[in-house]
């Protein structure tokens, strides 16, 4: 499925880490284990940031908010559109994105919801509220964020050394000669090859998630500059989910990308899931900033299984480098 915005325009984005890091290096040598320092050398993952005790998503996502709001200098009553994608909801209900809204004192006159989408959110989360903007006008903003590793285990499982916390905020306006292409697939046949269950436990067919991701995500990437037309030198950038080293490698190998043009973060935060993509290109601010204005290819994968794709320029004055905090909002203590 693909499509066309032909007025979005990104103001600015922002994402955090917490501030707590945990060493997988440092455990692979504790341990002595061969199999661990092996996956340690092939995720290419050294550290990981987790969240403290008490700390959630929404707090990093708040943070990011606020400070976005208060670069862009937003009057929030303006804001008709608050997307959160997550899979670490405050409560069982209502969304995490009404604390938000309270949080940063957005208006009433606002849709605010929750969407449960994993290594695809940020790119499903620009398409959806892209959409959303086509009718209500006004500003918007996605936010983005997972939180849950706080309790290490003593004895950790290999793929629980890929995952790390984080979250970020994108604001979005309407303009005219901001194009936003898309592509979006998503195969539910699958679902059994990487899931968590209710009571927190977790699987991942690694094999299969390896070849999903050579195979049909690479194809999408060709397919999708073939059906727009998207030349390889008109991209600057691509800012890919970043599951971990060995399959990043393999999408560049697949679709001829120069090492040059992957942006990553997943050395020092791991697999942040939902935050990797704002984590990664925030993380990369120095970089960007080299240039005004610049062609990302921003492409999520996972989980699902989905795989999607978003292509639109950015502004890169409105990126705010990549934060670490420890805040907490401490206000949902009385429920």
């Amino acid at each position: 499925m693909y499509g066309k915005y032909n007025n979005i325009k990104i103001c600015g984005m922002a994402a955090a880490v917490p501030k707590r890091v945990y060493s997988n290096v440092e455990y692979a040598e504790k341990c002595g284990n061969r199999r661990v320092k092996k996956q340690v050398l092939l995720t290419g993952i050294q550290n990981r940031h987790l969240v403290e005790k008490g700390q959630s998503a929404s707090d990093m996502s708040s943070y990011c908010g606020e400070k976005l709001l208060e670069k862009l200098n937003w009057n929030r009553n303006d804001i008709r559109v608050l997307v959160n994608v997550t899979q670490s909801a405050d409560l069982h209900n209502p969304s995490t994105a009404m604390i938000i809204q309270k949080r940063l004192g957005i208006g009433q006159d606002c849709i605010a919801f929750d969407v449960n989408l994993g290594c695809t959110g940020y790119v499903s989360g620009l398409q959806i509220v892209a959409a959303l903007l086509q009718n209500t006008g006004g500003k918007g903003l996605l936010f983005v964020g997972d939180g849950s590793y706080y309790d290490i285990p003593e004895e950790p499982t290999t793929n629980s050394l890929l995952l790390g916390d984080g979250a970020g905020a994108t604001a979005i306006e309407l303009e005219e000669g901001n194009p936003l292409l898309y592509a979006q697939k998503t195969d539910g046949t699958r679902f059994d090859l990487l899931y968590t269950r209710n009571d927190g436990y977790k699987k991942m067919d690694g094999n299969e998630i390896l070849l999903f991701t050579l195979n049909e995500v690479s194809q999408s990437i060709r397919e999708m500059k073939e059906h727009f037309s998207i030349q390889e030198e008109s991209i600057d950038f691509y800012a890919l989910h970043q599951a971990q080293q060995l399959l990043l490698e393999g999408i560049m190998r697949e679709c001829d990308i120069a090492p040059e043009k992957m942006l990553e973060s997943y050395q020092e935060y791991g697999n942040t899931s939902t935050a990797s993509v704002a984590v990664t290109i925030c993380n990369n601010t120095e970089i960007l900033k080299k240039k005004e204005r610049v062609k990302l290819y921003l492409c999520g994968y996972g989980i699902g299984l989905a795989w999607t794709s978003v292509v639109l320029e950015v502004d890169t004055k409105g990126i705010i480098p990549l934060m670490e905090t420890d805040f907490k909002y401490n206000d949902l203590g009385h429920l």
